[in-house]
């Protein structure tokens, strides 16, 4: 009992502190603690992703290595968003009464640290314990985010604080999805873990740095006083935390949110958690390009996110309900746009015509296959090539037949070498791109509204954490259920090609589309429900 005690005092938030009464020293500290926190929160809320997505590049590499199959690692992944849920919903309401600093690197440390062990290990039940440790322990990152936006933010900055802060979705799902790529390609998907991990500690001290508690136990006025914001304040001060969260758990639009959000989780960890692996098999794409793809998708997220509560404050007076709307279609029509796109594949080749691939200006005997194929390679083109690791471990050779310098690859050509063949194809598909995009753009939108900006609007400011805490445990349930059944969905259509399992991600793409649709119309029934004054 006392040790519990102990830990309970070690993480509550600090007394407060006298008033400082210099004006001049107040705003110098104010505005200099505000660009800390909230560097830290967004980019230390980056490294939580790394540390939580590690896993999605390393499905096929694992798969391919026989140490996991899909219905495995879709019960991995299903114990991850189950203890996140439950644990964002505890951590949302702790939070309120934590010293985020504290808190925040707790988490992240523990999970930097899971990532390491994960690497080490090749049995089933350890893999499943650990990750299902990380998804606790992951809870810890973006509810207290929250907290620490109502602690030192006031209402009129919310949506605008609240877009950029969703940014760190994008980064670090980017640099997963980029460098975790690369590392795994290179040197195995270990590696991937180990990197996560070790990066991750040094993040984690830099918040432990510059992370602070509330301002009045720093001697600062509160944020509503400093920023001279007291809408909604005279309502909710009088009233206590535990009333306030109260109110959250009895509010019934709180609790449609958090289903809509449910259903976007569902389509945002289809492609989060399978989008490299579908791209490989049903996209023909190398690891590289694959996590190239979703991570330029995260870049386009990041413009949607931010632009997305900037949007809502300035142009529709906060009204979150219009241009929720507008980002749910986005999200719908670049997914059908990504999954009906025909493959990168375009034709096959001689394993012996890889002597007449150099780097270089593409040869003449290129050009004519090229050509024999449909396909004009201009005057310019040359070539580079990679190594990379298949299956079975084997170092294979990819050529890509550069055609421009300015169009960032999209005009590329690349010549896989496998065990019977080259595969010759785009290195990537124009439709891929717009519908990754416009999916990544929608998704940063709804990420910010339905995620639970829209929730805390509705809510009493002094019961943030419980709020997003809420909306959370609908979200992550939401994204179990998907590892679940997309890993079920995904193992019942393997089939084994030469030694190297392919899955059929048809019933996959439905669930991930339906459950995308089904999000829009459920957030569209709150049309008319308003902020809390």
């Amino acid at each position: 009992m006392n040790v519990w005690k102990g830990i309970a005092n070690f993480y509550r938030t600090g007394p407060d502190k006298p008033l400082r009464e210099n004006e001049n020293e107040i705003r110098k500290i104010y505005e200099r603690k505000r660009r800390e926190v909230f560097l830290a929160i967004v980019f230390g809320y980056s490294f939580y992703y790394v540390t939580r997505l590690s896993i999605s590049v390393a499905k096929k590499p694992m798969i391919d290595s026989g140490v996991l199959d899909a219905a495995q690692l879709g019960k991995i992944g299903f114990a991850i968003w189950l203890s996140y849920a439950f644990g964002k919903l505890i951590s949302g309401f702790i939070a309120d009464h934590c010293n985020m600093r504290k808190f925040m690197t707790t988490g992240l440390l523990v999970s930097a640290v899971i990532n390491i062990l994960f690497g080490f290990s090749d049995v089933f039940l350890v893999f499943l314990v650990l990750w299902f440790l990380n998804g606790w322990f992951q809870s810890m990152g973006c509810a207290p985010s929250v907290v620490v936006m109502s602690q030192w933010f006031s209402n009129r900055e919310r949506g605008t604080r609240y877009g950029l802060w969703s940014a760190a979705h994008s980064i670090g799902e980017g640099i997963t999805f980029v460098l975790t790529a690369v590392v795994i390609s290179y040197f195995g998907w270990r590696w991937g873990f180990w990197s996560a991990g070790g990066i991750t500690i040094g993040v984690a001290i830099l918040m432990a740095v510059f992370l602070a508690d509330r301002p009045r136990t720093l001697g600062l006025p509160a944020i509503a006083e400093y920023k001279n914001d007291h809408s909604g304040e005279e309502q909710t001060e009088s009233i206590s935390i535990w009333q306030a969260q109260k109110e959250v758990l009895l509010n019934s639009a709180v609790w449609i949110l958090g289903l809509s959000s449910a259903c976007m989780y569902v389509a945002r960890y289809g492609i989060s958690s399978w989008g490299v692996m579908f791209l490989q098999e049903a996209k023909d794409y190398s690891i590289i390009a694959a996590g190239s793809l979703l991570g330029l998708a995260k870049i386009v997220e990041t413009v949607g996110a931010v632009s997305s509560g900037f949007v809502s404050d300035f142009f529709f007076g906060s009204r979150r309900n219009v241009v929720a709307l507008f980002y749910g279609l986005v999200e719908i029509v670049g997914l059908i746009i990504l999954f009906t796109a025909p493959s990168t594949h375009l034709f096959n080749l001689d394993p012996a015509f890889a002597t007449n691939i150099n780097d270089g200006p593409a040869s003449g005997e290129i050009s004519q296959v090229f050509q024999e194929h449909g396909f004009v390679l201009p005057e310019n083109a040359y070539i580079t090539s990679e190594s990379y690791k298949d299956f079975n471990g084997d170092q294979r050779n990819c050529w890509i037949i550069h055609c421009s310098d300015w169009a960032f690859g999209l005009m590329d050509y690349t010549i896989h070498e496998t065990a019977g063949e080259l595969h010759v194809g785009s290195h990537f598909n124009i439709l891929h791109v717009l519908g990754a995009s416009m999916f990544g753009f929608g998704l940063g939108g709804l990420l910010v509204f339905l995620g639970g900006l829209m929730a805390v609007d509705i809510c009493s400011k002094r019961a943030t954490g419980a709020a997003m805490g809420l909306v959370g445990v609908f979200s992550y349930l939401g994204a179990a259920v998907q590892e679940w059944v997309s890993g079920n969905l995904i193992e019942a259509g393997k089939t084994v090609v030469e030694g190297q399992s392919l899955h059929d991600f048809n019933s996959a793409i439905l669930f991930w589309l339906g459950a995308a649709i089904l999000a829009v119309l459920l957030s569209s029934t709150l049309w008319n429900v308003k902020a809390k004054k």
